[in-house]
């Protein structure tokens, strides 16, 4: 009898742990419900989407599918302490050169201040530092285009220690609506957000010469299609190595 008593209770009781009211104690579960869950992922993609919310516009893409073409052209993991590498495989990757010309970061504006045009058919516009600042440079090109592509940076000094022996280099894909964009080959932190080595970076003109207000520019090149050249293009193909010790 006493087992029996003891079976029909455990039955009992088990039917009340499967019912669908019973709750064990209030707030004791651990696992959100399913919307619950749903409602937090979107929102954390949300939140991490807008922090780089045009890397799907046409500028951006490039900057992305030249980096990797770079990349691959060098046959680098990784660009960091060289910059007039990344630089002047950006060139050849968009066809602004078809041989490769890098130095160091304080060389890269030298090796084109007195060409009149590059070996890819772009006109060359050469912007001094001992005459211009970075943003009298950059407003002096957009002046004259205000959706201008095609931009390299040299500087004589970054802040670094590698870059106040080796100056520093980079590369500006386009200016669209105010904006800039460009990458670099060291991570950069515009605000609260941080963009790692070649990721795209899109910003007003007065963030981007705020964030190298502290570097020495050397100058500032303007690369300008000829009429009869066609229109930038991101050059896939692997080709020979380059590998020449640029630092920046």
């Amino acid at each position: 009898m006493y087992r029996l008593q003891r079976t029909v209770a455990f039955l009992l009781f088990a039917l009340v742990l499967m019912s669908p009211g019973f709750v064990l104690a209030e707030g004791e579960s651990t696992e959100p419900a399913v919307e619950q869950v749903a409602e937090g992922v979107a929102q954390e993609t949300e939140k991490t989407t807008s922090k780089h919310s045009t890397a799907n516009d046409p500028l951006s893409r490039q900057i992305q599918e030249t980096y990797a073409a770079a990349r691959k052209r060098s046959r680098r993991k990784s660009f960091k302490g060289y910059c007039g590498a990344y630089v002047a495989n950006q060139l050849v990757v968009l066809g602004i050169n078809t041989s490769y010309l890098s130095g160091s970061g304080k060389n890269t504006y030298d090796i084109y201040r007195n060409m009149d045009c590059t070996d890819g058919g772009y006109e060359v516009t050469a912007y001094s530092g001992k005459q211009y600042s970075l943003r009298e440079a950059m407003e002096a090109i957009l002046r004259e285009d205000p959706a201008a592509r095609n931009i390299l940076v040299g500087f004589q000094r970054g802040v670094s220690s590698s870059g106040k022996k080796y100056g520093h280099a980079l590369f500006i894909h386009g200016v669209l609506d105010g904006k800039v964009y460009f990458s670099d080959s060291s991570a950069r932190t515009i605000g609260d957000v941080t963009y790692e080595e070649g990721e795209p970076i899109v910003c007003s003109l007065n963030a981007f010469t705020e964030l190298y207000a502290e570097y020495k520019l050397d100058g500032v090149v303007h690369f300008e299609k000829s009429e009869s050249q066609p229109s930038s293009t991101v050059e896939t193909d692997s080709a020979s190595s380059e590998n020449a010790s640029t630092m920046g």
